[in-house]
């Protein structure tokens, strides 16, 4: 895969990530009928100032290595990818049973039955595990 190909995907799940945050300030500030409601954007104990602070900086983040995959460049330190990926894959398998068990057997839950933020956690896992894969090639 070429360092296009990686930003493409990379981009892809940077649109997911975006419409989320928006569509819960949406909910939060103006809400429309075909969204879910704002509460079933909120997956953890953060008030929503210092979730959407959070979520600002996270989509700077991906900003600037979107723009630097784009181009080829450098991500992380050769000597990060093994730690990134180990992190990563662990990350997505924890929400993954997260998603799974809240869907099912602890849908009752309030961390495990809210879907939304956990989908949310899978795409930001498996940004991270871009990354890894595309520093990975790059080496």
């Amino acid at each position: 895969m070429t360092h296009r190909r990686y930003s493409v995907a990379f981009g892809v799940l940077s649109l997911a990530f975006g419409a989320r945050v928006l569509a819960q300030a949406v909910q939060r500030w103006g809400p429309v009928s075909f969204l879910p409601p704002f509460d079933d954007f909120q997956g953890s104990g953060l008030s929503y100032p210092v979730l959407l602070g959070a979520q600002v900086f996270i989509l700077a983040i991906i900003a600037v290595v979107l723009v630097r995959m784009h181009r080829g460049k450098g991500l992380i330190s050769p000597r990060l990818i093994l730690p990134v990926t180990l992190f990563s894959a662990l990350y997505f398998v924890v929400m993954a049973v997260r998603l799974v068990l809240g869907l099912s057997v602890l849908s009752d839950s309030g961390w495990f039955s809210t879907w939304i933020p956990t989908v949310f956690h899978l795409v930001l896992a498996s940004m991270l595990m871009l990354i890894a894969a595309y520093q990975h090639r790059a080496n």
